[in-house]
Formats: structure tokens, sequence, C-alpha cells
């Protein structure tokens, strides 16, 4: 998924006030925007260390998200890392509205599966999809459009 041109591809992006614990590595990249968790990834596996920045990052955030926004080259977290995510969070802990924008059948098939044993809180969006992903994220159009800017700019370059 290329990102689209214009500031979001720029660190400009990254220096919005609204934008907290930025961090950008070799196979994924992570901030908070406001409310909202945004992860980036290149089709690479997310690297260990990456991950763990990241599990913190869903640690800190679980008593104020209102939503996450995943933009996903590739398949994403192992099974193992998708546990250790959810570990961060307590038993019964309601995920909060996710977006995955991603052109890959296969990471679709995964939110779909995710789905099976969450409350229809992850939905994933082809690229461009910004209407519907903002009504599933209970944002406005251009709020997302911010959170997607921000979101490739996070986003690593291919190897």
């Amino acid at each position: 998924m290329t990102a689209p041109p214009g500031p979001g591809n720029s660190v400009a992006a990254l220096r919005a006030p609204d934008v907290q614990g930025a961090f950008k590595g070799r196979t994924m990249g992570t901030a908070v925007v406001g409310t909202v968790l945004v992860v980036a990834h290149n089709s690479l596996p997310p690297a260990q260390d990456e991950w763990e920045h990241y599990c913190a990052l869903i640690d800190a955030f679980q008593h104020t998200g209102t939503a996450q926004l995943v933009l996903a080259e590739g398949p994403g977290p192992s099974a193992s890392q998708r546990q250790q995510a959810l570990n961060k969070v307590p038993k019964g802990f309601a995920i909060p509205p996710t977006a995955v924008f991603t052109r890959s059948a296969l990471v679709r098939g995964v939110v779909t599966l995710f789905n099976w044993f969450t409350p229809r809180a992850m939905r994933a969006f082809p690229p461009g999809d910004v209407a519907a992903a903002a009504v599933h994220l209970k944002m406005t159009e251009a709020q997302l459009q911010h959170v997607l800017g921000v979101a490739s700019a996070l986003l690593p370059p291919e190897p």
C-alpha cells in the first residue's frame, strides 16, 4: 500500500500537537493521535523489540483510547505476538473500534478470524475506504484523514 502523497508522508505529520509517543522502526511504527492508537507496518513480520514498544503503548492506552487504526502492508504479528498484546489488557477488556487498512486478502482473513473472538471491534478496509472506516471508528472523515496521514508517516519503507 503506497502512502498517499502529501503531508502525511512527511515528518511534519508526526510533529502535530496531538501526536504522542511516535516511534518508527525497521518493521513498524506506532503513535497515539489524540485518543487513537496508530500502528503502521511494512511487509516484514514485526520485529520483537518493536512489537514490545507497541505493547507498551497498549498498556498505557487502554484506559483512554477510543479507537485504533492499523495500516498493514503484510501479514502482521505472529500468534504469540497477538497473545502478548492481549495480555496487556485485563480479561473482558472491550477492544476499541479498530480499522485495518490493507490490500492483503490474508490480513482481511485474519481480521475476520479475530472477530470470532471479539465483539466485532475490528474491521478491515481497502485503502481509500475512508467514509466507512470513519463511521466504524466514530470519527469524521477529516479526523480520520489526519490519523491516516500520521500512519503514512510512521510506515517504514519496504526492505
